[in-house]
């Protein structure tokens, strides 16, 4: 047995972590008078009203009054209609909520009426008294509900993901990418894995188009955390993810992918960045959606979304989301057929508490093999007279294959508005996943004759169960001319694991017959491997943080420093329960950042963080997995012109990092990993998001990652690649919807996006770079016939030109080949 730090007495840390969430929670009952306290210690006698540093930019009154509610915590009423075509010239400096909104409507027609002081109605020239206004079509802008504008732009303006708090996104000083539903929705995505194709410094499809799995993204280099709704995902083992997560694209609201160590908040993580998914939630505006969709690889899907309030005094709201899929895939015999179902319910006692439950349930059947390895000769290499392998080839055996996918998750999100000057949230979710498979793998390289390859089976039994629990207070104050925004916060997580795997023993090779990768014969006698029969081992993890971060705001001035502490443990069990590897560590890691905001919209930044990541399990030979540990500077500009829908992000940044999990060359060591010594990564990346004109939206990005092994256990290794990281990839994306004329209700677009060559893991293969096209048609028929408003088709292409190309390749196992033409039809009609 391993040991890698001293054991610390169970009990004691589950006393310090109930503790510590009781203190958070006993602030929920937390006294007006703690905001004297803070006014007191501030130098300044009490005021009624809390004073805010306000910094909205003039342009569309609609997205100025969401940022307005946010920070003032009100519940703000406005009629779409009173909204459209207003502009304001924004607000800057420390005012009273009050104050800050007159601004925002002084050189408007518009007037505002508080219904005490925490509702305030947006009346238009028209109608000046709240009941007149009431009868015409409203929106709520609060900072929890729905945001204006979330559901037709690209560019969204705020992210809790950065910074744990509701902060504008030029005030964040890394790098934070976000995909929103209806850039998920207008670009065909039906994985969480395409929804990031055109995301600067993400490679999300890597193992090709027949891979159940998101969990294998790389972001800058580094494979990616998934988060959702603030808390990480269950993993399994790290190093092999069998047991991980897959989210149904459809439930969610936006993705943020966060660039860089994210430990001072998050806690363990890689250094590469998280991605953090925001589930669709109850909303106070009614939702009615229902959707049918047909396409290629006999594709049949039916999808609903549904929500809005349950009673008349608007205090609970619900939200149905669902999804329903028998489907192929490009590959025969691997299915996609799937059952999702995300129920949610807000319930808001008054206007300064919301607690809100989700669940989710994920079925998967039917899907046989995860991976498709094909072998490099006849991909993408020449193989003589036979050609090209076809992409639809099966290389295992249908008879024989399975895998099947169960997960499901419940938790709920807390909120509570102390007063002006603190609130405190408490964030819980269970979630369970189940994964079991059995498949045929490739074994060597081809056989003489060049149509034929041996193989291997195994079998997989895998799963994972989670408990995680986060704790915040965020409190807001002045120290003369510094706003401070505090956020302190307690978390805990725990993490069951099972992984218990059984593949062909060397003696009975011989038994399971080759398949001819031209001529397939499928249904031959095949030894069930099992799942017990080499590796049966298990952990048990937990990890308890306690973080601070001050966002300090001084004129045009953001200061951002955070910093965390970390204490994990993991057991590894072998099939019997004994424990046969121990970790204990423990770590702080920190982040410090600023930002300087010009009045043009510029804002350069610079940061410095750590990253902290406990790698649970062993290699083949039973040594534990150390830390992997790092570190990253980025410099960059964020460029948000004041009165448009437009957001530029450019950084360079310096990664190094500790520890790496490396896949073990020697394929006897199923799914074996061990570590290297350091790795860096230096790039650029680029990203322009932007509503040129109404209804035309546009996606640019580029990114450059210089990427190599910088001290390693042989000196061979020193200088070589990173393993499928792309030195560069571009995309651009634009759609086009037209909004007068004869083809009113009319839209088409397209995107390009092109990956560089990778290497594998002894840099002797080089998978070739690839360039796709996709394209979009859509029409709205209520443009045509009112009678039939809300009813629109959508056709999408992926892969336009149906090109045949390679994700990545790796000695001695094949390659795997990317997604080929897919054409989808999808129907919606919304009420």
């Amino acid at each position: 047995m391993s040991e890698t730090r001293g054991n610390r007495p169970a009990g004691r840390r589950k006393a310090f972590f109930l503790s510590a969430t009781a203190l958070v929670l006993v602030c929920g009952a937390w006294p007006a008078a703690a905001q004297t306290a803070l006014d007191t210690a501030a130098g300044r006698a009490p005021t009624a009203a809390t004073l805010t540093n306000f910094d909205i930019p003039a342009g569309d009154i609609g997205p100025a009054l969401t940022n307005w509610a946010a920070q003032s915590h009100v519940r703000l009423v406005a009629s779409t209609d009173a909204l459209k075509g207003v502009k304001t010239d924004g607000v800057k400096g420390v005012y009273a909520p009050e104050e800050a909104l007159d601004r925002l409507l002084s050189n408007t027609e518009l007037r505002s009426n508080f219904a005490g002081k925490r509702t305030v109605t947006i009346l238009s020239p028209s109608s000046l008294d709240a009941n007149a206004q009431a009868a015409l079509p409203t929106i709520d802008v609060t900072e929890s509900g729905n945001k204006q504008g979330a559901d037709s732009t690209y560019v969204p303006t705020n992210s809790r993901g950065g910074s744990k708090t509701n902060t504008p996104l030029i005030e964040i000083p890394q790098t934070i990418n976000v995909i929103t539903a209806k850039q998920i929705s207008d670009q065909g995505a039906q994985s969480v894995s395409q929804a990031l194709r055109y995301t600067p410094g993400v490679l999300a499809e890597s193992y090709g188009g027949s891979s159940q799995f998101d969990a294998f993204t790389q972001v800058r280099g580094f494979k990616a955390d998934f988060y959702l709704d603030g808390q990480r995902l269950p993993n399994g083992l790290t190093s092999t993810s069998w047991a991980s997560s897959v989210i149904e694209p459809y439930g969610l609201e936006r993705i943020d992918v966060l660039k860089g160590p994210a430990s001072a908040l998050y806690g363990q993580s890689t250094l590469g960045g998280i991605i953090d998914m925001t589930s669709k939630r109850p909303t106070e505006t009614p939702i009615h959606e229902i959707q049918v969709q047909t396409g290629s690889y006999d594709r049949k899907q039916v999808a609903v979304d549904v929500g809005g309030p349950v009673d008349k005094d608007g205090k609970l709201f619900y939200r149905f989301t669902g999804l329903a899929r028998d489907a192929g895939t490009q590959v025969d015999y691997i299915g996609d057929n799937r059952v999702y179902v995300a129920p949610a319910l807000t319930w808001k006692p008054d206007l300064d508490t919301s607690i809100t439950f989700l669940a989710n349930y994920l079925s998967e059947w039917g899907g046989k093999t995860s991976f498709n390895y094909m072998p490099s000769a006849g991909t993408v290499l020449p193989n003589g007279p036979y050609g090209r392998i076809p992409s639809n080839r099966y290389m295992g055996d249908p008879y024989f294959d399975r895998f099947d996918r169960q997960q499901g998750s419940i938790g709920y999100l807390f909120e509570h508005h102390v007063n002006e000057a603190l609130t405190v949230r408490q964030n819980l979710r269970y979630y369970e996943v189940d994964a079991d498979l059995r498949a045929l793998n490739r074994s060597g390289d081809m056989l003489p004759g060049n149509t034929t390859i041996n193989r291997r089976a195994f079998g997989i039994d895998a799963g994972a169960k989670s408990l995680a629990i986060d704790n915040q207070a965020e409190i807001k104050y002045l120290t003369g001319p510094l706003a401070h925004t505090v956020l302190v916060g307690v978390d805990y997580r725990t993490e069951n694991n099972h992984y218990n795997v059984g593949w062909t023993p060397g003696p009975q090779l011989s038994l399971i017959p080759p398949i001819n990768v031209y001529n397939p014969v499928y249904g031959l006698p095949i030894p069930d491997p099992g799942t017990t029969n080499n590796t049966l081992s298990s952990t048990h993890e937990q990890q308890l943080g306690v973080y601070a971060q001050d966002q300090i705001k001084y004129g045009s001035w953001v200061a951002t420093i955070g910093g965390r502490f970390d204490d994990a443990d993991a057991d590894t069990r072998d099939g019997i329960k004994n424990i046969i590897g121990r970790q204990r560590d423990h770590a702080f890691t920190g982040r410090v950042g600023l930002n300087y905001l010009f009045d043009n919209g510029v804002a350069p930044y610079v940061s410095y963080s750590t990253a902290f990541q406990p790698q649970p399990g062993m290699d083949f030979n039973k040594n534990v997995y150390k830390p992997t540990t790092g570190e990253q500077v980025e410099v960059g500009v964020k460029y948000q012109p004041p009165g448009t829908k437009t957001l530029i992000t450019a950084s360079v940044f310096d990664i190094t990092q500790q520890n790496r999990l490396t896949a073990d060359p020697d394929l006897t060591h199923f799914n074996n990993f061990f570590q290297t010594g350091e790795a860096r990564v230096r790039g650029i990346e680029f990203e322009a998001r932007t509503e040129i004109k109404p209804g035309f939206n546009l996606i640019a990005s580029y990114a450059h990652l210089d990427h190599e092994v910088t001290k390693a256990a042989t000196p061979q290794e020193v200088g070589r690649r990173l393993a499928q990281v792309p030195l560069d990839q571009a995309s651009l994306w634009a759609l086009y919807e037209f909004q007068e004329g004869q083809l009113n209700g009319f839209g088409f677009g397209g995107g390009v996006r092109y990956v560089g060559k990778t290497w594998d893991l002894t840099n002797a293969f080089v998978t070739p770079d690839y360039t796709v096209f996709d394209a979009r048609l859509q029409y709205d028929f209520g443009k045509l016939n009112p009678q039939l408003k809300g009813t629109t088709l959508s056709i999408n292409a992926l892969n336009l030109f149906d090109r045949y190309y390679a994700t990545q390749c790796t000695s001695g196992q094949g390659c795997t080949l990317g997604n080929r033409r897919t054409i989808l039809a999808t129907m919606s009609y919304k009420w």
